[in-house]
C-alpha cells in the first residue's frame, strides 16, 4: 500500500475549514456527500490541516490550521490558495 497523497482532500472531513464550511465540527453529512463536495470545493481555505501556508511579508509559513485560527480571530486574512496575510502587519 502506497504511502496517501497529503496535499489532497479526499472528503470535508480532513478539510482545516470544516468549522467555516458547516455550523458544527460534525455535520450531518454522508461519507460520499463529503467526498463530492470535497472534490468540487474551490474554497482558498481547503487543505488538510498540518500543511504549510506561506504568509505574506515574512520568510517562513505556518500550518494551515494555526492560519484558519488567525483568520477566525480576524488577525489575518487569506489572500491566495496557500498565502495568508498578517492584518497587524499593515503600516
Amino acid at each position: 500500500m502506497g504511502k496517501k497523497n497529503r496535499a489532497t482532500i479526499a472528503s470535508c472531513y480532513e478539510c482545516a475549514a470544516l468549522a467555516v464550511c458547516y455550523p458544527a465540527k460534525a455535520p450531518g453529512i454522508s461519507r460520499e456527500e463529503g467526498r463530492s463536495r470535497a472534490a468540487s470545493c474551490t474554497s482558498l481555505r481547503k487543505g488538510p490541516t498540518t500543511e504549510t501556508v506561506s504568509v505574506l511579508g515574512r520568510p517562513k509559513g505556518m500550518s494551515r490550521k494555526k492560519a484558519e485560527r488567525l483568520v477566525r480571530e480576524g488577525k489575518a486574512e487569506w489572500i491566495a490558495p496557500k498565502t495568508v496575510r498578517l492584518l497587524d502587519d499593515q503600516p
